[in-house]
């Protein structure tokens, strides 16, 4: 059977936990390993559900034959990134050829208005096969650009949901990889993140890196915001031409539907990942000012029957015949019923309609609900062998030298077997991690102490006063396993022991 954690510290090192510090970590940060490993096998219900996104293609325009014929092999041709184009949505217009700005004002609209202005689109690629050796570049013809939008609201620090969009992302990006997809990045929460791209190796490298390392989230969800920026960026960008848009966020939030419907065209599409039950509800101002306030045909059968509602009143109080006013009331009656009947209809649907406008504009709309880490997690006695030879491995290379790598591996270890401690139910097991745990914090103490001895006392001098009294509080209590301290102090200090060393051996 396979080592689970045999590439533990080599995906920590993707994540960005090794040469890029904190002084402050999310909860439960190595969880997102756990979750990505889950994702991986196809046999999971959340990898089911979560397929048809993790799994994006464009369509396969020129090449009919079947997959496994294929030769997936290939470099791209690029020496002409554009080629010329009829106009396809009005959003275009400010990159057509400037040439075309010199024609006569009513020419120039006559064109405009049948699409027959010439625009540069980025030119398909010409693929030519290859031989590489390395087994994980696998690229392919048919994988989509995709342009993600990640909320980092405050809100998505609840349940572990920002460790699961982590998690989806790093496994997107590791496929994406694979086939040299070409992906851009936004984060959102009351502001719009700045944009990030990846179209090779490095690229996809640096931008796990970004997300994972993300640990300050912000309040509020501007995801109207979002979507216009996403939509500018492949508007005014003639290589994201044909770019998907896909949003990964816990949020309910209400857009102006037929605004951002307008702003996508026919050549944009929304996909959408919404993790968690969070629901908006409209309240009754908003009800009341969509009800009358709006131009819809149903607003207009609203405004008719309130007009004659009001004459009915009118001919009523200054009727004089009695036989008028029975039928004025009979009349004032039906309208009013009508009016009710109306109203109810209309404010159901804005009940029911209302903070649904993404599940409706998006073409993929998938609903996760949160996760149990508990419920999730399945520490087995394979698993805790595996961890013991992890940890014997990183034993070892401390035995020949204690240097800063491997007590950053220790610290990620003891991280991760507190993570496990907390969600695993089997008390034999939570025992045999607490007896793991404790060998790694002892080692982890004696690798500190270790460089202070090689450093001849003058390490501790150079700490600050605050550190050495951490130091020396964690030193001496290493086996009641101050988990909480040792994690709130161990990253600043490997990174001042760096700083002090003058290297990171």
């Amino acid at each position: 059977m396979a080592n689970v954690y045999e590439q533990f510290f080599d995906i920590m090192e993707d994540f960005g936990y090794f040469e890029h510090i904190y002084e402050e970590l999310p909860e439960d940060f190595t969880a997102v390993f756990e979750i990505a490993r889950i994702l991986e096998d196809e046999s999971q219900e959340l990898t089911q559900t979560l397929c048809p996104v993790l799994s994006l293609r464009a369509p396969c325009r020129d090449d009919s034959r079947p997959r496994e014929s294929r030769d997936n092999h290939v470099f791209i041709d690029d020496v002409e990134e554009y080629e010329a184009g009829l106009i396809k949505t009005p959003q275009h217009l400010p990159r057509i050829y400037n040439s075309q700005w010199l024609l006569p004002e009513s020419v120039f609209y006559q064109r405009l208005a049948k699409k027959e202005l010439w625009v540069p689109y980025a030119r398909e690629p010409q693929y030519f096969t290859v031989d590489p050796e390395q087994d994980d570049y696998r690229p392919d013809g048919r994988k989509q650009k995709l342009y993600l939008l990640l909320d980092t609201s405050s809100s998505m620090a609840i349940r572990n949901r920002i460790n699961l969009a982590k998690a989806i992302v790093y496994t997107f990006l590791k496929q994406n990889m694979k086939e040299l997809g070409y992906i851009h990045l936004r984060t959102f929460d009351t502001a719009i993140g700045d944009l990030y791209e990846a179209k090779d190796s490095a690229g996809f490298r640096a931008l796990i890196n970004r997300v994972m390392r993300l640990h300050t989230l912000g309040n509020g969800t501007a995801m109207a915001r979002a979507i216009k920026q996403a939509v500018n960026d492949i508007n005014e960008c003639p290589q994201l031409s044909d770019t998907e848009i896909l949003i990964i966020t816990d949020g309910a939030c209400a857009l102006n539907e037929a605004e951002i419907r307008e702003m996508l065209g026919d050549h944009i599409v929304i996909n959408a990942i919404k993790i968690g039950r969070s629901q908006l509800y409209a309240s009754k101002s908003l009800i009341r000012d969509q009800l009358f306030e709006d131009d819809t045909m149903q607003h207009r059968v609203l405004d008719r029957l309130q007009k004659r509602e009001s004459e009915l009143l009118y001919q009523l109080e200054h009727s004089q015949s009695p036989q008028l006013k029975r039928r004025y009331e009979e009349s004032l009656r039906a309208i009013r019923l009508e009016l009710e009947r109306q109203v109810n209809a209309m404010t159901e649907q804005i009940i029911v309609g209302y903070g649904h406008e993404l599940e409706r504009l998006s073409e993929l709309y998938l609903q996760i609900d949160d996760i149990d880490l508990t419920g999730l997690f399945v520490c087995n006695q394979n698993h805790l062998d595996d961890l013991r030879n992890l940890f014997l491995s990183v034993l070892g290379e401390v035995e020949l030298h204690c240097s800063l790598d491997q007590m950053r591996k220790l610290v990620l270890l003891l991280d991760h077997l507190h993570l496990l401690m907390k969600t695993t139910k089997d008390q034999r097991m939570r025992e045999g991690l607490g007896e793991l745990q404790q060998r790694v914090s002892t080692c982890l103490a004696g690798c500190i102490e270790a460089r202070f001895e090689q450093s001849g006392g003058t390490l501790m001098r150079n700490l600050p006063a605050a550190d050495r009294q951490d130091l020396e509080y964690l030193l001496s209590s290493a086996s009641t396993l101050h988990v909480n301290l040792w994690r709130s102090f161990i990253w600043r200090f490997i990174a001042k022991l760096r700083t002090l060393l003058g290297k990171g051996d």
